[in-house]
C-alpha cells in the first residue's frame, strides 16, 4: 500500500473502539494516539522492511519464541514506522507472550489482542471499505468545488447547488461561504475542495478551522460573491494569521495587504525614506508628526493639541514634509499617498 494523502487514518484509541473487532489493549498504552493506515499481516520476525509506516502488524506468534524473539520483533515493527501490533490469541498461544507485552511497553508501542474468531483478512477488508468511502467523498468534494468556482465566474447558477443545500440541512436564505486550507474534518455544510482550497457553504459562521476567511451571509443567488470574498479574506488571514471576515476587506489597511511589495515600494522609498532621513540628520521629529497628523484626520488643532505644538508651528513642520516628499498633508489626495507611505515603511520595518 503506497502512502496516499487520501488515505484515510485512525488512532490506535479509534481502532479500539471498532465493535467488530472487539480488540483489547493489553500494552504500550502510551501510543494510543497513534495513526494507522493500514493493516498487515506476517509471521516474519523482522517486518520493519516491509512496512511502509502505521500499519496494524497482526500476527499469531508463530515466530515469537522468547524474549529475544519477542524483543527483536517489536524493535522491527517500531524501526518501520509501524503504528501498532496486533496479536490473534487461539492459534500458537491462548494469551499474548508476557514478553511481547514488556517488549511493547518498553517502546512506547500499542499491543492489541486479537480475539480467536476474529480473521485478520477482516482488517484489511475493514480499511479497504473506509478508502474506497473516502475517495468517493473526496471526488464528491472535488466536483463540489469546481462547481462553485463556475458560480463565482458566472458559468454556473447557484441554482446548481440546491440540492446539495437542501440534503445537507442548509437554510437557503441566509448561506455564506468559509474559505479555508484542504481539510477532512466534518463540517456543517456543503464542502467543496478547490486545490489547496477548502470551500463549506454553511449557515454557520464559526465552522472554521484557521486561517479561514468568511464571506458575507445572503440568499442562495448572493453565494458567488460570498465565494469571492471567502476566497479574499483567506489570502488576508493567511498573510496575518486568525479568521478575517468579508467586513474586514472594507478597510484601507486590508486594501493595503492586498498589494504586493513591488506596488507598495515606491511610496516607501520616495515619501517615507526622505523623511526618516532628515530627522537623523537634523534629530528633527516629521515622522512622528505627520503619524499623528494622520491619526487626527488631517486635523491642525487636534495635531497641535496631542503635539504640545502651536499650530505655527506644526504648519511649519507640515511645510517641510512637503518640500521633501512634494506631497501636501493638507490635500486629501497627498495625505492618502503619505498615509500609504508611512503603512508601507512600517511594514518593511522602517523608520517611518
Amino acid at each position: 500500500m503506497t502512502s496516499d494523502p487520501v488515505v484515510p487514518r485512525v488512532t490506535v484509541r479509534q481502532l479500539l473502539e471498532v465493535p467488530r473487532f472487539r480488540l483489547r489493549l493489553v500494552a504500550g498504552a502510551e501510543g494510543l494516539d497513534r495513526p494507522i493506515r493500514w493493516a498487515h499481516s506476517t509471521e516474519l520476525l523482522d517486518p520493519g522492511p516491509y512496512l511502509r509506516g502505521h500499519e496494524i502488524v497482526l500476527t499469531v506468534g508463530a515466530s515469537l519464541e522468547g524474549a529475544g524473539a519477542c524483543a527483536a520483533f517489536a524493535d522491527s515493527v517500531k524501526a518501520g514506522r509501524g503504528g501498532a501490533i496486533g496479536y490473534g490469541v487461539g492459534d500458537v498461544t491462548d494469551a499474548t507472550p508476557g514478553e511481547l507485552l514488556r517488549a511493547c511497553d518498553r517502546l512506547g508501542l500499542p499491543l492489541l489482542e486479537v480475539p480467536a474468531e476474529v480473521p485478520f483478512i477482516g482488517f484489511t477488508e475493514w480499511f479497504a471499505e473506509r478508502l474506497a468511502s473516502t475517495r468517493a467523498e473526496r471526488h464528491d468534494r472535488e466536483e463540489t468545488g469546481r462547481l462553485l468556482r463556475m458560480v463565482q465566474q458566472g458559468l454556473a447558477s447557484p441554482e446548481a447547488l440546491r440540492t446539495r443545500i437542501d440534503d445537507a440541512g442548509l437554510d437557503p436564505a441566509s448561506l455564506l461561504v468559509i474559505a479555508m486550507d484542504g481539510t477532512e474534518d466534518e463540517l456543517p455544510g456543503v464542502l467543496g475542495l478547490d486545490g489547496d482550497t477548502a470551500l463549506l457553504v454553511t449557515n454557520d459562521a464559526h465552522a472554521w478551522s484557521e486561517p479561514a476567511g468568511i464571506g458575507s451571509p445572503g440568499p442562495l443567488e448572493h453565494l458567488p460573491l460570498s465565494v469571492t470574498e471567502s476566497l479574499a479574506a483567506l489570502e488576508a488571514a493567511r498573510r496575518g494569521g486568525g479568521v478575517v471576515h468579508a467586513s474586514d476587506l472594507a478597510t484601507f489597511k486590508a486594501l493595503l495587504g492586498r498589494l504586493d511589495p513591488a506596488q507598495l515600494a515606491p511610496f516607501a522609498e520616495q515619501i517615507a525614506r526622505p523623511l526618516g532621513d532628515y530627522d537623523s540628520a537634523h534629530g528633527t521629529r516629521l515622522v512622528e508628526t505627520l503619524r499623528t497628523f494622520l491619526d487626527m484626520g488631517g486635523a491642525v488643532g487636534a495635531t497641535s493639541r496631542a503635539l504640545f505644538l502651536h499650530p505655527n508651528t506644526l504648519r511649519h513642520r507640515l511645510g517641510r514634509i512637503e518640500a521633501l516628499t512634494g506631497r501636501d498633508p493638507l490635500r486629501f489626495d497627498d495625505r492618502v499617498a503619505l498615509a500609504i507611505a508611512v503603512w508601507a515603511a512600517a511594514q518593511r520595518g522602517g523608520s517611518a
